[in-house]
């Protein structure tokens, strides 16, 4: 079948429906790098790749499937409008909208962030799906599956009175997730890649979609970075010195190692994120913020310093953690549960803190003093995990699978912790489906910012897959283990 590519970036939506012999009639996408890389990567498109969609429709032909990853972007409310038509007018999907109405083609395979069913309240996916069934298609989204409601419970009870409690809970449940079926999302774990990344698609169809579109998820399924990650010989110069961490990066986990290390086994580590501001804090958090207490109070509240009686509330301020000076009179109850469940925590470690750890902590900047720690039950030692730089702190998830790689920014790409590294370019590529030798932007950063904002190619291919299957019968998941060459 005859395919367009939208917004297409690296080419993931082409390389996953190519791998199936589908044959790629035209692709858009605005950048003007990720443009030339992508004749690079698919020298047979030559002619057929354009700029901005809004200006380049025209050169459409006739296909038999739409695929674009296409920006989410809100859309009006206003009672004025007459028809769907109306309010999704001005943004990218009604460009994909007008090219449907026109092209009619057979099938499209949408994708959007995960939390795409709930932008804007879930008028955005609303509008969506309206808009798409106007034109004659029947559509199906990887939408949540809503769980029991407490009215649900209370409404149908009296009719399982004479059920035993677990029976009456697994009937409610089973009988709910029915009426409120959704299939989730879908991220590459689930099918067995190494990647957690979650992900709303849409497809659609004339004449009838099959009973179950999208592949089966397997949430729980067991997956491994070992199958992407390089081995040290393998690595160019390159490679080595731009996945190199900082001296003041290996020096923050090997602090928060060092206090990991002294603590008992009976103590539990939190699942809360570990803000070591609030080691020894005292500033006032719970009637009244730091911003409502008199200077005068104030200033002998925070520890560690000492401040003349006439210094003003704001230098005082300057000196709290960034988190603490929002100038409001009463913090968030999400703020105020999280100092409070850190000050409790701190104060029951407190005799394990080895000597001088906190003196040191407070010399490391704000977002390396945090730290998260995903890995309850897990091996206390960081360095046997994967991990993130982020602005919230220092991450740290179990070795099976990467965190999402963001387009948004190149400063959180994920570090390898049993390597000491950050992943390379072409474990970067690895993660999302690519071959090794796909061609990638010079920089280091706008690499990543495009795979980040890359489809799976593996995910897409599985997709496809089930979209295009014989009615009579599901297709089988693909169970392919990818290659890299």
């Amino acid at each position: 079948m005859k395919f367009l590519d939208l917004f297409a970036g690296l080419g993931g939506f082409h390389l996953g429906l190519s791998r199936l012999g589908h044959t790629c009639v035209f692709a858009s996408e605005l950048d003007p790098e990720l443009r030339r890389i992508y004749l690079q990567n698919f020298p047979e498109m030559g002619g057929k790749v354009f700029g901005d969609i809004r200006q380049s429709k025209e050169n459409i032909p006739a296909h038999d499937i739409l695929c674009a990853g296409f920006p989410c972007q809100p859309f009006s409310k206003s009672g004025e409008q007459r028809g769907t038509n109306d309010k999704t007018r001005g943004t990218l999907f009604h460009e994909i909208i007008e090219i449907l109405r026109v092209h009619k083609p057979k099938y499209f395979i949408l994708e959007n962030v995960g939390n795409f069913e709930r932008h804007d309240g879930g008028n955005t996916w609303k509008v969506v799906k309206d808009s798409l069934i106007e034109l004659g298609y029947d559509v199906r989204g990887t939408e949540h599956v809503t769980p029991p409601s407490r009215t649900d419970w209370r409404d149908r009870a009296g009719n399982l009175r004479r059920k035993t409690a677990s029976k009456m809970l697994e009937s409610i449940v089973a009988d709910t997730m029915s009426r409120n079926r959704g299939h989730g999302l879908i991220s590459p774990h689930h099918l067995g890649f190494p990647q957690g990344r979650e992900r709303f698609f849409i497809v659609g169809a004339v004449g009838g979609l099959p009973p179950e579109p999208f592949p089966p998820a397997d949430r729980d399924r067991k997956t491994s970075l070992d199958v992407i990650v390089q081995i040290y010989s393998e690595l160019t110069e390159e490679d080595r010195n731009e996945t190199r961490l900082t001296s003041q990066q290996e020096d923050c986990i090997d602090h928060w190692n060092e206090l990991l290390r002294g603590l008992p086994k009976t103590i539990e580590l939190p699942s809360f994120p570990i803000w070591g501001d609030e080691l020894d804090a005292s500033y006032p958090y719970e009637r009244k913020t730091p911003w409502a207490t008199p200077p005068r109070e104030l200033r002998h509240r925070i520890p560690g310093q000492r401040f003349p009686k006439w210094t003003r509330r704001d230098v005082l301020i300057q000196a709290l953690p960034s988190y603490a000076r929002e100038r409001v009179d009463k913090f968030r109850g999400w703020k105020i549960g999280f100092i409070r469940q850190n000050r409790e925590w701190f104060q029951k470690i407190k005799p394990f803190i080895p000597s001088g750890w906190p003196e040191k902590l407070r010399a490391l900047p704000p977002s390396l003093r945090k730290l998260e720690w995903n890995v309850k039950g897990g091996e206390r030692d960081i360095w046997k995990h994967v991990l993130q730089f982020r602005p919230s702190g220092l991450r740290v998830r179990r070795y099976d699978r990467s965190p999402a790689l963001v387009a948004m920014t190149a400063t959180q790409i994920p570090l390898l912790g049993p390597r000491k590294r950050f992943l390379t370019r072409r474990e970067g590529r690895r993660l999302q489906g690519f071959p090794d030798k796909h061609v990638l932007p010079n920089s280091r950063a706008t690499a990543f910012a495009a795979l980040g904002n890359a489809v799976h190619v593996d995910v897409i291919e599985a997709i496809t897959t089930r979209l295009l299957a014989p009615r009579s019968a599901p297709a089988a998941i693909n169970e392919r283990v990818p290659e890299f060459v």
